[in-house]
């Protein structure tokens, strides 16, 4: 009898095992989180949206294309009664469509009436986002002689010019950075291989290799996540 209930206690055991890592995956490109609204980072990183789609009345527009969306209004049902009551956007950490997640970006950054979010284009233990900003910038116009191909006047004319601005979100602490050489260095502190490759990298090394130096990062330093 003693070693029945050993076995039973043997496979209850072996069987939660097994359950928890089946819950347990690794975090990857493919992988999809939960579609939803996220209050907060935590909620983002346990994979456990504080409101799903259903949950909620959203003013939504997404471009999977550029991996941007807008949101002009969240709304979650009260608890007592069926009125609608607003979210403040400001308040939201970030939103999943389709298992991608977007990050909320400052409102001031872009300075739009619409809340914007970035998808996270790469996911991992470093996961990166882009958006795009157009500025108007003053670029000198040099009208030539058709004769002697010179140049005889030149003038500064204003043009909307286009900036992608590269960032990068660390999954294990929340931390949200600019993506540059710098930065990426003092957060791969771990891989002393890779941190030296990056240290040694110059301007143009950088500008040409960095994101493939995270692509190999993200590979060799595997995160957990919620299935």
């Amino acid at each position: 009898m003693r070693i029945l209930f050993l076995i039973i206690g043997f496979l209850f055991f072996s069987n939660a095992l097994q359950g928890q890592s089946d819950s347990i995956v690794y975090l990857s490109k493919n992988f999809k989180f939960h579609d939803g609204v996220f209050m907060t980072f935590d909620d983002f990183k346990n994979n456990t949206p504080t409101y799903s789609w259903d949950e909620v009345e959203a003013g939504l527009f997404s471009n999977p294309q550029n991996f941007m969306a807008q949101m002009h209004y969240l709304k979650t049902p009260r608890t007592e009664d069926a009125n609608l009551e607003e979210i403040d956007l400001e308040k939201v950490w970030g939103i999943c469509l389709d298992g991608i997640p977007y990050v909320r970006l400052e409102k001031e950054i872009l300075n739009k009436e619409n809340t914007i979010f970035a998808g996270l284009k790469l996911r991992g233990k470093i996961c990166y986002f882009e958006y795009e900003e157009y500025v108007m910038k003053k670029i000198p116009m040099s009208a030539y002689n058709p004769v002697t191909g010179k140049p005889f006047r030149t003038m500064s004319v204003e043009r909307k010019v286009q900036i992608i601005h590269k960032n990068m979100l660390h999954f294990e602490t929340g931390e949200i950075a600019k993506f540059s050489a710098k930065n990426f260095s003092k957060w791969i502190k771990d891989d002393k291989k890779l941190y030296k490759t990056v240290s040694e990298l110059n301007p143009e090394e950088a500008n040409q290799k960095l994101f493939k130096c995270l692509l190999i990062y993200d590979d060799r330093n595997l995160v957990k996540v919620s299935k």
